[in-house]
């Protein structure tokens, strides 16, 4: 989904005005109403209602919120102008609208006493005083109206485009409406994507209007997210005589004598992602270790060096392996030494399918990426900001100034695909896309998170339509999974073990999801 800018927004708007034959007033309806339905289906009509209406456009659209619940069968519905009546003038004319109706007015300059009382009653409070045009600090009526919502606990709070307080750029800095739901018009906005303000924005549900996305792409940011909605139709759908051919063979080189959970954690990851086949190589040494874990994979032990470490020597059964597989993921846990540099090479130069690079894989090229540049099939690379940091030879705070740049600028260099983590995952093509991952908590700042996250991409490479969407897929479900556990059991449960437990579950709610934005 694009992402736009309050400046992007304008321009969009002013688009629609001009070549779609959209009036202002009409999006604003429509905005209002989309608005309103969402919160009509998840509120009781008995609950008290009241919407906090700012002077601009944003305070327009609770009012045509107002109206609509009215008509939904809500009558217990109060109108709170915090900061007197609207000076634009469409959310004016929808003001004179919304006094055909029963529906309680309070102007705060009036009576603000009546108004703090009546949100401390709230069963729902809506948030429409500022939207996209906040910048600075809340103060005055504004700022005693946010108080007071804040307060009230019992209260289902939702905010329309952008909770007041929080700049569409991402950024604040006093207090701030907080929500539970965001109901953002058109498309995100950067304080829905960015963290830590993506994490105040509560549920963000984007409603659409009149515009299309041909309409949107020449003004938006240069990258992108993905949404919910748009998870689904990545995935080849399973037909009811279909087989594991059908889902692709996964091969995942991994562990060491010293690492041996990573090897559970990555091909397990792929069973649950849907792989049809997923065939598990390690060093021999590990045997005893590892299988008994898995039921669901096949195993290819390999020899090992003294240090428990793959040999080189395996490089004929791998390249034979890498004959049948779909995509081959190496460096989980697999350790650092010449042999293992030696087969991460051997993988780049020659595999015949699709590969994943992760951890020690990019750790044994680190300091010469233009290896990357002799591959023979499309690469995927999954690094920290640290692995990020030693494959271009500079600093993990280096990378991390300007995360988008750095991970676009190096796809298209090396003509692979980058994945690069951290809050706010960059997924980066050599063809220029570029998606950011919204999903994700500090609770994943554990070892075993990239382990899980590459056997996820891995097993939905062969049900996506490319390495690219199975990178951007991947990064959302993994993060949403523990975004999933979080929720339910907190930040310290969501180990890497208890996010592929719950990838189900998580799944599960995406499609629930789906069908509610439908």
């Amino acid at each position: 989904m694009f992402v736009l800018t309050k400046e992007g927004m304008r321009r969009a708007e002013e688009y629609a005005h001009e070549y779609r034959g959209l009036t202002f007033y009409s999006m604003m309806d429509m905005a209002g109403t989309k608005c309103a339905k969402y919160i009509a289906e998840l509120e009781d009509a008995e609950n008290r209602v009241v919407i906090l209406c700012g002077k601009g456009k944003n305070g327009g659209d609770g009012l045509v919120i107002a109206r609509n619940l009215y008509t939904f069968g809500f009558t217990n519905i109060f109108v709170i102008l915090t900061d007197g009546k609207p000076r634009d003038e469409v959310s004016y004319k929808m003001l004179n609208e919304m006094r055909k109706y029963p529906v309680n007015i309070i102007n705060m300059f009036d009576h603000p006493s009546t108004a703090l009382e009546i949100i401390r009653s709230a069963d729902v409070i809506v948030d429409a005083m500022f939207g996209i045009g906040f910048k600075g600090n809340l103060d005055g009526n504004n700022l005693n109206a946010c108080i007071e919502a804040n307060l009230n606990e019992n209260a289902v709070k939702y905010a329309i485009d952008i909770p007041s307080g929080i700049s569409s750029d991402g950024t604040y800095s006093g207090e701030y409406f907080h929500t539970d739901y965001t109901l953002t018009i058109i498309s995100f906005k950067p304080a829905h994507v960015w963290k830590p303000t993506a994490d105040l924005c509560g549920k963000t549900v984007v409603l659409k209007i009149g515009m299309q996305n041909e309409d949107l792409e020449q003004f938006a940011e240069k990258y992108m997210v993905l949404y919910p909605d748009e998870l689904m139709v990545r995935l080849k759908k399973r037909k009811y005589n279909s087989n594991k051919g059908d889902f692709g063979k996964v091969f995942i080189i991994a562990g060491s004598y010293q690492m041996t959970g990573c090897t559970y954690l990555a091909a397990q990851a792929a069973v649950e992602a849907g792989a049809g086949l997923v065939t598990l190589a390690f060093p021999d040494v590990i045997y005893n270790t590892v299988t008994p874990k898995l039921t669901e994979s096949t195993f290819m032990p390999l020899p090992s060096n003294d240090e428990g470490r793959i040999l080189s020597a395996a490089e004929i059964s791998i390249g034979e392996r890498l004959k049948t597989s779909s995509i081959c993921a190496i460096g989980c846990g697999t350790g650092v030494d010449d042999d293992i540099k030696e087969l991460t090479e051997f993988i780049i130069k020659n595999s015949p399918c699709p590969v994943i690079l992760d951890a020690d894989a990019l750790n044994s090229i680190a300091g010469k990426p233009d290896i990357l540049k002799e591959a023979k099939s499309e690469i995927l690379i999954t690094p920290h900001p640290g692995e990020m940091a030693r494959l271009l030879r500079t600093t993990a705070e280096k990378v991390n100034e300007d995360r988008i740049s750095t991970s676009s600028d190096f796809a298209k260099k090396y003509n692979v695909n980058v994945l690069l983590k951290g809050s706010n995952t960059i997924i980066a093509s050599p063809d220029g896309r570029i998606c950011v991952n919204p999903t994700g908590n500090p609770g994943m700042s554990r070892g075993g998170s990239g382990d899980v996250l590459t056997g996820i991409i891995a097993g939905l490479y062969p049900q996506s339509d490319s390495l690219f969407a199975a990178a951007c897929l991947g990064a959302y479900i993994h993060g949403g999974a523990a975004d999933y556990v979080a929720e339910n059991c907190g930040f310290l449960a969501a180990t890497p073990t208890r996010v592929l437990d719950n990838l189900h579950e998580y799944l599960m709610g995406i499609e629930d999801d789906i069908k509610t934005l439908r």
